[in-house]
């Protein structure tokens, strides 16, 4: 995309931001979706809790600050197990090594899957926001 496409639409950037929710939504759904073949199954005799029955996705979140970013968590309600916060950021993206079952899952194409879908989306809001005159 050219850097002027870019700038308008950070000028929207809280409708551009809301349309890239189901891109970012549906990364963190595929993440959590091939997790599940590798998360820990069964609770241990002193923690009964079934680490695969915690799954959670959340609704994307979005931060209209000056580093606009719309974020959607992905991860397991145990305290063994951390989140993957899958989304698109204008801003510098900090990273937290999660478990090792997530970021392998994470890894298998998801981020070209979510390129790919930020893309089209970008390209969408630009018609939407910006039509030819």
């Amino acid at each position: 995309m050219k850097t002027s496409d870019l700038r308008a639409l950070r000028s929207r950037g809280k409708d551009v931001l809301r349309d890239l929710d189901r891109p970012v939504l549906t990364a963190a759904q595929r993440i959590a979706d091939q997790a599940a073949f590798s998360v820990p199954r069964g609770g241990a005799p002193d923690d009964p809790v079934n680490l695969a029955e915690t799954a959670f996705v959340s609704l994307p979140a979005h931060n209209l600050s000056r580093r606009l970013s719309t974020t959607a968590t992905v991860g397991y309600a145990h305290p063994a197990a951390g989140a993957v916060h899958e989304g698109f950021h204008w801003g510098v993206q900090t990273k937290n090594p999660p478990p090792h079952w997530l970021r392998k899952a994470a890894k298998r194409g998801i981020r070209a899957l979510l390129r790919k879908g930020v893309s089209a989306q970008l390209m969408k809001s630009l018609a939407k926001f910006f039509p030819k005159k």
